[in-house]
């Protein structure tokens, strides 16, 4: 333990009670302050930091569990009037729940078994994970000294259009491939790359900046004052307040009887319903059979939910999806910035839906650079946010390296997953008492600033974690999928307690085997009556129909 008596519980509950709670911009209601009395984290679990990151994955990711449990503790009151309730936090589990893909176990198997990896891989329809393909998904040198990130996205193509490269190579070596994209994309300067890719080819992609130069830049200004999320309200005469569903119950979940259509793929967005699901909505997932998507991630991110295939550029899949909207509380976007709204479901249709319904509906959307600035428009992923706000030079500093190092899990995507689960609590709970319409807004930058917001580990900590982890001093280009190999190989060795069966839960799955259970991370927080759960284990894309599961 640190000589300040610094331990991860204690840090959590800081961030929790003196940052979180205190920021009016989040629009916390009052019976949410007084149930945090009723919070706290669970001492049983690790005190010292053992995740190998400079900035605090685990302190953070607890506080904002703490955060949500106590939402949900706040509506249970309500519903179901459980007022002296009691939630423990678990910083352990808070932990792996942002690799918690990496630990899920089909059919007694881990999601690395080549067996599961040919049935998941079915969604990798461009072939995005052969060396050649997947590593352009990294951090490059420029001509001009410079590194930038880019991104292939669910498909490598355009970028490697962009460098002149072809589509498909095969090479039997990963570092034949990053030697091979490292020569092309040092042909190019920086900010010609930063342009090119995001503005003409439309592809992700960003120049590693510290901390400082991205507060620096236009769009960095422009959002320094954001807070983690938006939530903005807009009241209606036509739109009185919506009283929470009367639900039978015997696990007294906070969102039992709301309905949520999940237009999200990747990670963050699926997040946040995943977490909406487990605190007891209702999620019909609307997926596109015809293109590609994240299955390793896919396996364990449709835990709860029903998943229906729509072609929403067709006549028949608009009409599904509206009439699926037209009985829906909560509408989330995790698509490329405007581009619902250009297939006639952004946030404005949507809420005149609600205002002919005569019953308001929550927006939420998620991206990666935030709402407003130069940037706003742009397609970002996890690693593109980390690159941007100064996240992989944090990283870099902290093993001493004079090259941007991308973080070893995709830790912004997981922590705005449960960002964007409060923002929605809090919404509904606003549309219950007052009625009318809402839009709330999540980024991945949004979370990486609050993030950095909070402080490095201390010189001591990190020298502890660097002895812990020697494997895991990186070189610009290993990439997310070069770490994780060695974040699951010694995850073992340094914190086996990671792995107490008593972490995690069983389900029944429907992933294409009759009978078959998967095994994966429970909920990082425990009431005292109210059961946290799914309804249902993960399921195929495609699986259901388009209907509310009473239709």
């Amino acid at each position: 333990m640190a000589k300040d008596g610094y331990t991860i519980q204690k840090e959590a509950s800081r961030i929790l009670h003196s940052v979180l709670l205190t920021d009016p911009r989040l629009q916390i209601p009052e019976s949410v302050k007084a149930a945090a009395q009723r919070t706290s984290f669970d001492a049983s679990a690790l005190q010292k930091p053992f995740l190998p990151a400079p900035v605090k994955c685990t302190e953070s990711s607890a506080a904002l569990w703490a955060l949500l449990s106590t939402f949900g503790n706040a509506i249970a009151e309500e519903r179901y009037g459980l007022a002296e309730q009691h939630v423990v936090v678990n910083s352990d589990v808070a932990s792996i729940f942002l690799f918690s893909f990496l630990l899920l176990q089909v059919g007694g198997k881990p999601i690395s078994d080549p067996e599961l990896r040919r049935r998941y891989s079915i969604y990798d329809t461009t072939s995005q994970f052969t060396h050649w393909r997947r590593l352009v998904t990294n951090v490059y040198p420029t001509r001009d000294g410079r590194w930038f990130h880019l991104h292939g996205g669910l498909d490598s193509t355009p970028c490697l259009k962009m460098l002149g490269l072809p589509k498909h190579r095969d090479l039997a070596e990963e570092m034949e491939a990053i030697e091979g994209l490292s020569e092309a994309v040092q042909q190019f300067d920086a900010d010609w790359l930063d342009i090119e890719a995001n503005e003409f080819w439309r592809q992700a992609g960003g120049i590693c900046l510290t901390p400082e130069e991205y507060r620096a830049t236009e769009h960095g200004k422009v959002v320094a004052d954001e807070p983690l999320y938006l939530l903005e309200e807009f009241p209606s005469e036509k739109l009185p307040p919506v009283p929470w569903p009367q639900v039978e119950t015997k696990t007294y979940r906070p969102l039992e009887g709301i309905k949520i259509v999940d237009l999200t793929r990747a990670i963050a967005g699926p997040t946040i319903a995943k977490l909406a699901a487990l605190f007891g909505a209702t999620v019909v997932r609307v997926s596109n059979t015809n293109l590609p998507d994240l299955g390793i991630v896919l396996f364990e991110s449709n835990l709860g939910k029903r998943d229906a295939h729509l072609d929403l550029k067709t006549d028949e899949g608009k009409k599904a999806l509206r009439q699926l909207i037209e009985d829906a509380d909560v509408v989330l976007d995790g698509y490329r910035p405007g581009a619902l709204e250009k297939l006639g479901f952004g946030p404005t249709y949507v809420h005149e839906i609600a205002k002919r319904r005569g019953k308001g509906i929550v927006y939420a959307r998620e991206n990666c650079y935030g709402w407003k600035g130069p940037w706003k428009h742009r397609s970002g992923w996890q690693q593109i946010s980390d690159a941007v706000t100064g996240i992989a030079w944090l990283f870099a500093r902290m093993w001493d390296v004079d090259e941007p190092v991308m973080p070893f899990l995709p830790n912004s995507d997981f922590q705005t997953g449960i960002v964007g689960c409060i923002a929605i609590m809090n919404a509904l709970d606003r549309r219950a008492k007052k009625g009318g319409n809402y839009l709330v807004s999540m980024s991945l930058n949004y979370l990486n600033s609050f993030l950095i917001s909070l402080g490095t580990q201390s010189p001591e900590v990190q020298q502890s974690l660097r002895e812990m982890w020697p494997g895991m001093k990186s070189r610009h280009y290993d990439d997310l999928h070069r770490q994780m190999r060695v974040l699951t190989s010694g995850l073992p060795q340094v914190a086996p307690q990671l792995l107490n069966p008593k972490y995690f839960m069983t389900i029944k799955a429907d992933l294409g085997v009759t009978d078959e259970e998967m095994v994966f991370v429970g909920p990082a927080a425990t009431y005292e009556t109210t059961k946290l759960g799914y309804e249902s284990g993960s399921c195929l894309r495609g699986t259901h129909e388009a209907k509310w599961p009473e239709e």
